[in-house]
């Protein structure tokens, strides 16, 4: 820990947690659980854990028309007869952005191709990936699993499962474990709205040259703060950057779109305004990207996220060519992650480690959050975090409590774990459109005495709510280099790169 954060936990739990999803994403996805006993150890002896991923996908860096041609195609030989592969290239990076000059030659070795296993006539039965990627990583492919992700942050203090019955009575989650042994009535309150009068930070600031932070979450809703130097709808050669909802899907207008039929707020609603609240918290000149790519369920298909990186990585090297009208990117911040089943896989070869690379050596800085489980395995891409000379380093930052800088605790702790942040009771900004079917508990009619009532739990209609988690521990980070970077720098990769590592240093307290 190298911001004066420490810890009075005796021990962390060193085995990866199973994460459990709800059934909306288990059906989205057609997850899996992956079974350890199926799969070898890793490189350093350690067993495989019980990683959730998209049953049918592969994932491979690179393009299949150049630098991933071939492994596709060994991949395409091995699966034979048994399933049809279908190739997908996720990201939006067609032939019009490819013929921008130098562009093509980044961009081959980083935008992962995606194999999608389709069962034939046949054999119906739905296809494993998992096996697949055991033999194409046999034959000395990097071959890996598309994982489902989950907010750094699930099921911790956002108030899921509590205050509105959500399911209860069917053993729900019941029999994994979850978080026992970790004392989560101690991290804090859970997702409430709060009566908060900061004026707008932003207000008296010009962002129009401020450093540009891309949030990659459920979005940004409607708010007072985000009226200017946000950008909602990114998009690359016309294409939009992320996932783009429907209104009646998306968690950052109503937040009501798992369960409609009683109108209760989704786990994760108002996610992503939060976290822009943060970084605009932090560094008012910042100007924010929102690039979609989770759930109202707080979960995200790790090939939309490598699509919206790469999409962004992309619109960063355009607009450091002034091919766009457009500002490069400053920093990037993701509250998601995974417990991957082969932490070597992941840190040697995989196609999420390609592309934080990528931006990184392209002066970007990537903040991600490291997770909520109170253990010391590491949660990806925060896991990826280490910087050799000359390198943007990507930080992985845990949570510490109000006040004195204990760390939370559920915070994820380790090694690998870069920096900590304030993230237990957080006060940051929510959808004002937000006002789902929770009433309060307590209410009266006027009379003689005037009407009173209780708090209303989902009612953010004030625009501001509170909340814990590591989650905001990232934004929180990302704040504070995009203010120690200050005005947007040069398009040369060197410079940026010199002047990020200043800033993450300065952030560090010299220590990158």
């Amino acid at each position: 820990m190298n911001d004066g954060a420490r810890t009075d936990m005796s021990a962390a739990q060193s085995v990866s947690p199973v994460v459990p999803i709800p059934a909306s994403a288990a059906a989205r996805f057609s997850a899996r659980l992956l079974d350890p006993d199926q799969w070898p150890v890793d490189d350093g002896g350690r067993p495989a854990a019980p990683t959730l991923y998209v049953g049918d996908r592969i994932v491979v860096p690179g393009s299949s028309e150049h630098s991933a041609g071939s492994a596709v195609k060994t991949i395409q030989d091995m699966v034979g007869e048994r399933a049809r592969v279908v190739v997908v290239s996720p990201a939006r990076t067609g032939d019009r952005i490819l013929r921008q000059p130098g562009l093509a030659e980044r961009l081959q070795g980083v935008a992962p191709t995606v194999l999608r296993l389709v069962p034939t006539s046949a054999d119906p039965r739905p296809v494993d990936a998992a096996p697949w990627v055991l033999r194409a990583r046999d034959a000395g492919i990097p071959a890996g699993l598309s994982h489902i992700m989950t907010v750094a942050g699930y099921l911790q203090g956002v108030g899921y499962l509590q205050g509105v019955g959500y399911l209860q009575g069917v053993g729900y989650l019941q029999g994994v474990g979850y978080l026992q042994g970790v004392g989560t009535e101690a991290a804090g309150a859970s997702r409430a709205p709060v009566s908060w009068a900061a004026p707008d930070p932003a207000a008296s600031v010009d962002s129009t040259d401020g450093p540009v932070v891309a949030l990659l979450d459920t979005g940004i809703g409607e708010h007072p703060w985000f009226a200017r130097g946000t950008e909602r709808d990114p998009r690359l050669g016309g294409e939009p950057i992320g996932l783009r909802f429907a209104a009646a899907d998306d968690p950052e207008r109503t937040g009501v779109t798992l369960d409609r039929v009683n109108g209760t707020l989704d786990p994760l609603a108002g996610h992503g305004t939060f976290l822009a609240g943060i970084v605009r918290q932090h560094c008012p000149a910042a100007s924010l990207i929102s690039a979609p790519v989770m759930y109202g369920d707080g979960t995200a298909d790790e090939t939309d996220l490598l699509a919206a990186l790469t999409d962004l990585y992309a619109y960063h090297l355009l607009a450091c060519g002034g091919h766009v009208d457009a500002r490069p990117l400053d920093v990037v911040s993701l509250s998601m992650g995974y417990y991957a089943e082969s932490p070597d896989a992941v840190v040697h070869g995989s196609a999420l480690a390609a592309i934080l690379k990528a931006l990184g050596d392209a002066g970007v800085s990537v903040v991600a959050a490291a997770g909520n489980d109170a253990t010391t395995t590491p949660f990806f891409p925060a896991g990826l975090a280490a910087g050799g000379a000359g390198a943007v380093p990507l930080l992985a930052v845990g949570a510490t409590d109000p006040g004195e800088a204990l760390v939370s605790v559920y915070s994820n702790t380790g090694a690998w774990v870069t920096a900590y942040r304030a993230a237990t009771n957080v006060v940051s900004t929510m959808p004002t459109t937000f006002n789902a079917a929770s009433r309060a508990t307590l209410s009266t009619t006027a009379g003689e005495l005037p009407a009173r009532a209780t708090v209303d739990l989902d009612d953010y209609s004030a625009g501001f709510g509170i909340w814990s988690g590591t989650s905001f521990a990232a934004p929180a980070l990302a704040g504070d280099v995009a203010a120690a970077l200050g005005r947007g720098g040069g398009p040369d990769d060197d410079e940026r790169r010199h002047r990020v590592i200043a800033a993450v240093q300065s952030c560090l307290g010299g220590v990158s």
